[in-house]
């Protein structure tokens, strides 16, 4: 569900602009903490890019137990409806191939059209390739539309909710347009699978709980190579024995070691480099007391801050866009789910043994056919976040340190660049004069 946005008033909308006056102010600091550590590596925004407007806080559904499988084929059906036409984005992964199958399921002689960006994976393979493979193994009536990363691009719809965080927008707005063009009624996607359902880090005792001491044993082998390996899960089975505060504060020091103390990136001019630093370590203190107050284990701690805060990202060109895993049905089933069940001992493969609850949304014949390890896109992405090594309205606007900027490699910081140039593009139809540093370095009007 898209975010929420409130003014002074207490009015609501969905639209940011119809609250912030007749003269609407870019709220620069606002931007700023998208590259604070804890927003740019969790993939949300923070707060509403506009002076005197806030975004309402995302409400967090219930817990409803029962079946996932119904739950997402009432999603998939619920998302369908109204589609003459339905269109799948689909990567060639566990999650956006179980949408297609449902989707498959749910057209009830509707057209299905699947759209995969040929992106060259890590290991050198092709995401198209797969797709094409899945597809005829499993015999899914669906029609393939293959796209070009390097050919097929479009600018994305500019959304006054804020900046997108999509990887790749413009590929996504040309598998968009290219939807509309074939009448899809909804682009649907795989999106928040891998926050859900996968397997938490520290769940060695979770897994002994619901499936035994063997699967737990399999389970700790599975993950001894990632993350804090064997010896987290080990700390994390012993916190148990601490009180909910020092738990939750040994907790966040092993898992997430670099945000004890976050900075927020040279690229940010002051005086917004300081102000995201400071919301970065609020943010931090903020996290740690909530999952102490809740008496969250180290299991528990890890699959709440995977799935939450969850940043709904807007269309990216004419047609609709959702995802069952997404869906308020789904998501109450999922959160649901002990812990211990997300992972499933027999299958063949650590990969889809951490993903057993995906794994269990397809048809059994495809567990012949799957992929026994994740597709990364690491350089994909690296080649992708050029785009944000030049950002002249912010460096003009005075948010980023153009020097900086010239010498920054991270992908993943300059990927959020890219991402708030392109917004600012949009906001001066709205904003003309954009804020400007005063001499001295403090934010002027």
């Amino acid at each position: 569900m898209l975010p929420l946005f409130q003014d002074g008033a207490g009015r609501t909308s969905a639209d940011p602009l119809t609250l912030a006056g007749p003269a609407p102010v870019v709220d620069l600091q606002a931007l700023a903490l998208l590259l604070a550590p804890p927003a740019l590596l969790g993939e949300f925004v923070p707060r509403s890019p506009w002076k005197d407007v806030e975004r309402v806080p995302a409400q967090i559904p219930h817990p409803l137990p029962g079946s996932l499988a119904r739950a997402f084929t009432r999603a998939v059906e619920a998302q369908t409806a109204d589609a003459e036409v339905i269109g799948v984005l689909v990567s060639g992964g566990l999650d956006s191939l179980a949408v297609l199958v449902h989707a498959v399921r749910a057209a009830a002689g509707r057209r299905v059209i699947a759209f995969t960006t040929d992106l060259t994976d890590d290991a050198g393979g092709s995401a198209a390739a797969v797709v094409r493979r899945l597809l005829a193994a499993l015999e899914l009536p669906a029609e393939l539309v293959v796209l070009d990363p390097a050919r097929d691009r479009a600018e994305p719809v500019w959304s006054p909710a804020g900046p997108r965080l999509d990887a790749l927008p413009e590929v996504n707005a040309a598998a968009a347009e290219r939807a509309a063009e074939l009448g899809c009624g909804v682009l649907l996607s795989g999106d928040g699978a891998d926050e859900l359902l996968g397997v938490p880090r520290y769940a060695t005792a979770a897994v002994a709980y619901r499936r035994g001491v063997r699967p737990a044993a399999r389970y700790a082998a599975d993950v001894a190579a990632s993350g804090p390996g064997l010896a987290g899960e080990v700390a994390g089975a012993a916190a148990g024995l601490l009180p909910r505060g020092p738990r939750a504060r040994a907790y966040w020091a092993a898992n997430w070691p670099a945000w004890c103390d976050p900075v927020a990136p040279a690229v940010l001019a002051e005086p917004y480099r300081s102000a995201a630093t400071a919301w970065a370590r609020e943010w931090v203190d903020a996290q740690v007391a909530a999952h102490a107050a809740a008496g969250r284990s180290w299991a528990e701690a890890d699959a709440h801050d995977a799935a939450f805060p969850r940043e709904a990202i807007p269309p990216a060109g004419p047609v609709a866009e959702a995802s069952p895993f997404l869906h308020e049905a789904f998501l109450a089933a999922a959160l649901a789910l002990p812990l211990g069940d997300r992972y499933h001992p027999v299958l063949p493969s650590p990969y889809l043994r951490c993903k057993a609850q995906v794994v269990r949304l397809l048809p059994a014949a495809a567990l012949e056919v799957l992929a026994r390890r994740k597709q990364y896109f690491k350089t994909a992405l690296a080649t992708a976040s050029a785009a944000g090594s030049r950002a002249p309205r912010c460096v003009e606007a005075g948010l980023l340190d153009g020097d900086a900027l010239a010498a920054e490699t991270d992908p993943a910081v300059l990927l959020v660049v890219a991402a708030l140039e392109r917004w600012l593009a949009g906001a001066e139809k709205y904003c003309p004069r954009l804020i400007r540093p005063k001499q001295g370095g403090a934010a002027a009007e």
